[in-house]
């Protein structure tokens, strides 16, 4: 007989709810954390570009997706990137 095997129809519709609600809850977390971080790459790159002649442009692109490659790999992070 597990914890909740009670058979409570309040107790099982609590429950459903609460599991329910964090399922959206980490979806939308997670929905939002991506929104923010191509927000930033966006960002990161306009401000490369700012300044650049039309035809330095792809160049320039291409380099901040060779960058930002390389720091997604496994292993990269900002606290060892200085040592």
């Amino acid at each position: 007989m597990g914890v909740f095997d009670t058979g409570d129809p309040v107790v099982l519709t609590v429950l459903g709810a609460a599991s329910a609600a964090a399922t959206v809850a980490r979806a939308w977390i997670r929905h939002r954390t991506a929104i923010r971080l191509e927000q930033e790459r966006t960002r990161r790159v306009l401000g490369a570009l700012t300044g650049t002649t039309r035809q330095g442009r792809a160049e320039v692109v291409r380099a901040c997706a060779e960058l930002e490659a390389t720091a997604s790999r496994p292993g990269n992070s900002r606290r060892t990137a200085g040592r």
